[in-house]
């Protein structure tokens, strides 16, 4: 949520608040509930351990965290309200249990004192907490508390407050109560440091063509009942839906229309006496900037030409680009400070460039390709030959760029020395061989204003827009109807997986939340009516409704499909992996006899076989007895025999300090340190174990 931008008047709050009071008295609790515009037809907003929310509750807590903070959005309010009651519910018992508490000093101290809670700062200081704000807000929360009308938002401020710190301080406990002992410790460095060298036959999958082998849709079945319970595969309750966009644009009549008029003004304008006072005169000073095109900005600019060729008072236009009208005039054309340098350079690196020895020695390998050069060498071939810019290889080492794009020293030897020169600079990155190639100091620049508007869409033309969108929504009300017509009619299908309930946003739309709460609503196979979103009519069909754990084998064929044929492969190469060497074996598959060294179990991918990690494999290599052979390993990147060669002498004594301090800072979930990301990864857990079902949709 956003910070606070006023406080509205405290008045409001206390009628609405005894106005919904009333209504909840004298009117019976469904016609409160249809008041409140509950379409899903159901009572309540959702449910927690069992517990019901209605839809009063709810909509009563948003209709009262309205009225308290500016939300850029209603949706925003809505779905802060829903987590506080979620948490309100899972946690409420703990916080008592655990003796968490607010005293009267506390609660002070984080609102305005010397301690200003996280959740505060954001809200109310926009993370900027200064003596003077802290005043003012004392001030404001003193005269709320003095006056009886304004005591009633004084008190939604607090609770608020209090159960934002409440799950602080459980955050903070969870937090506090996380870290990594000496056997964890002493694990970690086992996993880093004990290495194990040896060689293999690996047949990968990918090698081997889907054709090969054969698989049935019961193998299929399968292999989805031995692996749907995987945690891979497990589904997130969710909606699958598809949309097309039908846009509300600009037709044939409205574009005259405005060209027509943009003509007009084009003709008083080249001939008005003041440039100032025709804009004013007409309206468009608004719509009308004045801009300097140079370089590639002008080259850029699609009347180009036009702009190169005129006339200082000279108007260009109009014209159409996409869906806006321009026309520019021409105010001054000159000769502008535009430094920009061409070049090419050979990079080459060590691995420490302030190393007298080591920097000698690239400077001597400068040296002669400098030699090279004036014996005629092409500068390209050596810059493929040689060069460790992988960036500039495929442009011959070429680069052109302005003042203030480059690391110094690079731009500096361009920039300071004659067009011509071949010589060296030291940067971080190496030493680059360089050669100036070309320096420009000025370019010309045209200054122009520019009137620019949008094309005005008619109320005839977004009607007919409306009605072709209806039409397509009732014509076509299923979803394979939906496929059919959008492909005939050249509607661009965009797919939106796994929406949650209260999103706002979707695959290509910013604006969704009307879109999502009638996927919620709706049964699979649905077309929805058509929603005006963003300068387009957008209709959907919803796809699937997903619920959460095991998923249907429908929502997950083509992953079954996949674990099928590499389980096919490799029964097919196990069968053929066998043999008194490592040698025979490769020449039984088509492979080759390769080495791994080095390898460790906190990395277990193996350089060359694949992306994968490969546990299994590994996990057989640190146990097997040296220089034997293993059996067939079904692995993730393919089927493997090993044969381990050398496991080096770990020393595991002593107390592992750095592995782990090492262990405690980890990030390892979304990018938090492992005792922040801890309290995010424990209210998941809770809130997955309580099943919590939200049943807004996207009210």
């Amino acid at each position: 949520m956003g910070m606070i931008e006023s406080i509205r008047n405290r008045q409001t709050l206390l009628l609405t608040l005894i106005g919904l009071g009333m209504l909840s008295f004298l009117i019976p609790y469904d016609a409160v509930i249809a008041l409140f515009g509950n379409t899903a037809g159901s009572q309540n907003a959702g449910v927690v351990n069992g517990d019901d929310i209605s839809f009063l509750e709810y909509r009563t807590k948003v209709q009262q965290r309205s009225s308290l903070f500016n939300y850029t959005d209603n949706r925003a309010a809505q779905n802060e309200v829903w987590n506080d009651i979620v948490t309100e519910r899972l946690y409420g018992d703990e916080f008592n249990d655990l003796g968490l508490a607010l005293t009267k000093e506390e609660f002070d101290d984080i609102r305005y004192g010397d301690y200003v809670s996280p959740w505060v700062s954001r809200t109310f200081y926009g993370g900027q907490v200064t003596e003077e704000q802290k005043d003012n807000w004392r001030q404001t929360f003193s005269a709320m508390y003095s006056d009886p009308n304004g005591r009633a938002q004084y008190n939604g401020y607090a609770d608020i407050i209090t159960l934002k710190r409440m799950r602080e301080k459980l955050d903070a406990l969870v937090k506090a109560g996380l870290a990594a002992n000496t056997l964890e410790g002493k694990r970690e460095f086992l996993r880093s440091e004990a290495k194990v060298d040896f060689q293999y036959v690996l047949k990968q999958y990918s090698a081997i063509p889907d054709s090969e082998v054969e698989v049935s849709d019961s193998d299929v079945r399968a292999y989805y009942r031995d692996h749907k319970e995987e945690p891979q595969y497990a589904q997130r309750a969710g909606r699958d839906l598809e949309y097309i966009r039908i846009p509300i644009a600009a037709n044939f009549d409205d574009r005259k229309r405005a060209e027509t008029q943009f003509e007009q003004w084009s003709e008083d304008w080249e001939e008005a006496k003041s440039d100032e006072g025709f804009l004013s005169l007409n309206g468009l000073t608004a719509e009308a900037s004045e801009l300097e095109i140079k370089a590639d900005a002008l080259n850029a600019e699609s009347k180009a030409a036009e702009l190169e060729a005129a006339s200082v008072g000279t108007v260009i236009g109009p014209y159409f680009e996409g869906e806006t009208i321009r026309m520019d005039k021409v105010l001054s054309k000159e000769a502008v400070a535009d430094s920009t340098v061409k070049c090419r350079h050979i990079l080459l690196k060590t691995d420490d460039i302030n190393d007298d020895t080591q920097l000698a020695e690239l400077e001597a390998r400068a040296d002669s390709l400098k030699r090279r050069l004036r014996a005629g060498d092409d500068f390209a071939d050596l810059v493929n030959k040689h060069s460790e810019d992988p960036g500039s290889k495929a442009t011959g080492g070429e680069y052109e760029f302005k003042r203030g794009r480059m690391v110094k020293p690079f731009e500096d030897f361009c920039f300071d020395n004659r067009v011509g020169t071949i010589g060296t600079a030291k940067t971080n990155y190496g030493l680059h061989l360089i050669e100036v190639l070309d320096q420009q100091w000025t370019a010309d620049a045209i200054t122009i204003t520019r009137v620019e508007r949008a094309v005005e869409i008619s109320t005839t033309t977004a009607s007919e827009a409306e009605q072709i969108a209806m039409d397509f929504a009732i014509d076509y009300g299923s979803t394979g109807d939906f496929r059919n017509a959008a492909d005939t009619m050249g509607y661009a299908i965009v797919e939106a997986r796994d929406l949650q309930s209260g999103s706002s946003a979707i695959t290509g739309l910013a604006n969704a939340g009307e879109v999502v709460g009638w996927a919620y609503g709706a049964e699979a196979g649905d077309v929805s009516n058509p929603f005006r979103i963003d300068g387009n009519y957008v209709i959907a069909t919803l796809v699937r409704i997903k619920e959460a754990g095991v998923p249907p084998l429908e929502n997950v064929e083509a992953q079954m499909r996949a674990g099928a044929i590499q389980d096919k492969k490799a029964e097919m190469y196990i069968a053929k992996m066998e043999g008194a060497s490592l040698a025979e074996i490769a020449d039984n598959v088509g492979s080759n006899v390769s080495d791994a060294s080095g390898v460790s179990l906190k990395f277990p991918s193996i350089q060359g076989a694949g992306g994968s990690p490969e546990p299994e494999v590994l996990g057989a290599a640190f146990t097997m007895d040296l220089n034997t052979l293993s059996g067939p390993i079904q692995g993730a990147n393919g089927i493997w025999v090993i044969s381990p060669t050398t496991r080096n002498d770990v020393d595991a004594s002593g107390n592992f300090v750095s592995e782990v301090n090492s262990l405690n800072d980890r990030t390892y979930f979304r990018n938090l340190p492992l005792t922040s990301g801890a309290p995010v990864r424990l209210a998941n857990a809770i809130r997955e174990k309580a099943d919590v079902e939200d049943l807004r949709q996207g009210s």
